[in-house]
């Protein structure tokens, strides 16, 4: 079993690369497209918000996810002001407005999807762990839906100012966290489970502020008002929230196996009581 749950979160480490897929094109090419593609990680990461952290970490943690979120807003907004003033405060003169500005949404996406990849690799060593056949079926779950989340991390990483190795390497750096996470649950077990809730709030709370707060006005700002130029960023979101959806609908939502595979569980539980029931009323 430990040697199929390391197996599966290296498979899971392996989306990191998908940015290899832009490596036939020049970065400046891409750049060019900085707008549409930031405007696409903005809907990738309101998809994943309320498509599936939201809601997981609701099903986990009760109604005190909410605060957690709230958390995880604060607590990114706190490091996005600290990482800027420590740049503006390091930096010589020909420091400029984009890396100053830039560097610290990358230390942020590339937290916000740490935190992530533990997570997903902790749900899919409980997934081995409660059944083999489940584990491959949320393996496969959480390996279709983080593809454009992935792809959508190595734009911002682009926009930030990094080459497409460079983002790449990070990109792969913050997928590390999955064995780890994967790990720890195997070993730990119950002492893990019940921080994952949790865990997934702040990581929400962490996307909503990069979307909504940090890129969004970004795009006000730096890329122009244009109806047309607005228009483009519209469909992009649009477009970004879509591919998250779609992946999950594909995906089937792995939790929401986990909740069939548990109800049928259930059902087997209440059926053996039922029996021993029968037989001791029998006697």
């Amino acid at each position: 079993m430990l040697t199929h749950i390391i197996f599966a979160s290296l498979i899971e480490m392996s989306v990191a690369f998908v940015g290899v897929l832009f490596f036939l094109r020049s970065t400046d090419k891409l750049l060019k497209h900085t707008h549409i593609l930031l405007s696409v990680a903005v809907g990738a990461f309101l998809g994943v918000v309320f498509f599936d952290l939201l809601p997981e970490s609701i099903e986990m943690a009760g109604d005190s996810a909410f605060l957690f979120v709230l958390l995880g807003f604060l607590l990114f907004f706190i490091l996005s002001r600290t990482l800027t003033w420590y740049h503006h405060h390091h930096s010589d003169e020909e420091y400029t407005h984009n890396d100053n500005h830039g560097k610290p949404r990358a230390t942020m996406v590339l937290a916000g999807d740490a935190l992530h990849n533990f997570i997903d690799g902790a749900l899919i060593a409980f997934a081995f762990m409660a059944n083999p056949a489940l584990g491959v079926a949320t393996t496969l779950a959480v390996l279709i839906h983080e593809f454009p989340q992935e792809l959508a991390d190595f734009f911002v990483l682009l926009s930030s100012g990094f080459s497409k190795k460079r983002a790449l390497a990070l990109n792969f750096l913050a997928s590390v966290p999955t064995l780890i996470g994967a790990l720890l649950a195997y070993f730990l077990g119950t002492h893990i489970e019940g921080l994952l809730g949790p865990a997934l709030a702040i990581t929400a709370g962490n996307f909503i502020y990069l979307a909504a707060s940090d890129i969004l006005p970004e795009l006000s700002h730096n890329h122009g008002t244009s109806a047309k130029k607005t228009f483009r960023q519209i469909l992009a979101v649009l477009l970004g929230i879509a591919a998250i959806w779609g992946t999950l609908k594909i995906s089937g939502h792995h939790h929401a196996v986990e909740g069939e595979h548990g109800h049928e569980h259930g059902h087997e539980e209440e059926h053996e009581e039922e029996t021993a029931h029968e037989e001791e009323h029998h006697e």
